[in-house]
């Protein structure tokens, strides 16, 4: 059995492959002050809850976006899989073993979470061109062409990490749900907030996509292009937009597994 690791800003997602089944998966704050043995602590208890053999981990596999937790994770590995975990790296972007890659003479850093997500969207819909559109800590898209060339990437913050700044920098508005509020007329200010951010990123999103799939048609002639929703509020907008072809919250974990089968064949 693998154990996968998508480390965050926000949380880090955790999960258990049995062959290409995801057996079972948590998502833990981040925290870059905590060590490999506290989260080493933290995963054998909810494995325990959940009644999961770790004795069966033979291998490991972690993404990063966050350096300091990168080490503290190696010895996770070290100690509940018994074995050194495969890290993925930024510049296998520009590895031929991968079936996606950046641009030759391209000067990108691509983070690893994007690239398991492009990996993942190849492989889910047979090597055709498409859009991974992350609900992270910052809202990315990631648009790859049917020849496995990945065009380009949108970065604007994440709806949670804008409604928290507007909490945060502003003296008299709170926290509040992220949902859809009945009408774009905010009547109160949970609604007015919930209007300005959830229904204004609804309009970011589809503005985005349309933008993208208009440059990539432009630039590779593509024109049949997916679009696949991840991250953990992407849930958010989905009841209110047609823009996703289809929504995978574990694409992140997925492209980490074929990563790993890819590169330890």
């Amino acid at each position: 059995m693998l154990l996968a690791v998508d480390i965050g800003n926000t949380n880090i997602v955790a999960g258990i492959f049995d062959g290409d089944k995801i057996l079972v998966q948590w998502r833990i704050a981040t925290d870059a002050r905590r060590t490999g043995d506290e989260y080493t602590s933290i995963i054998l208890t909810l494995a325990r809850d959940a009644e999961i053999d770790l004795k069966q981990l033979d291998s490991a596999v972690i993404s990063s976006v966050v350096p300091a937790l990168t080490g503290p994770f190696v010895v996770v590995g070290q100690h509940i899989c018994k074995c050194k975990p495969f890290v993925v790296e930024s510049n296998l972007a520009y590895s031929p073993k991968l079936p996606v890659n950046l641009p030759k003479g391209s000067t990108h850093v691509l983070g690893t979470d994007l690239l398991s997500n492009a990996v993942s969207a190849w492989h889910y819909f047979k090597g055709e061109a498409n859009i991974v559109v992350d609900f992270g800590t910052a809202l990315t898209l990631t648009a790859t062409d049917s020849k496995g060339i990945i065009q380009g990437i949108t970065i604007s913050p994440g709806l949670g990490t804008a409604i928290k700044a507007l909490a945060a920098n502003t003296a008299q508005l709170p926290l509040v749900p992220l949902v859809a509020p009945p009408s774009s007329l905010g009547s109160s200010t949970t609604e007015a907030i919930q209007s300005g951010v959830v229904l204004g990123y609804k309009g970011l999103v589809e503005y985005l996509v349309g933008e993208v799939k208009k440059d990539m048609e432009a630039k590779t002639g593509d024109k049949n292009i997916h679009v696949i929703a991840t991250g953990g509020l992407n849930s958010v907008l989905k009841p209110i937009t047609s823009s996703f072809t289809i929504v995978e919250k574990d694409l992140t974990l997925k492209g980490l597994k074929l990563i790993f089968d890819i590169c330890n064949k």
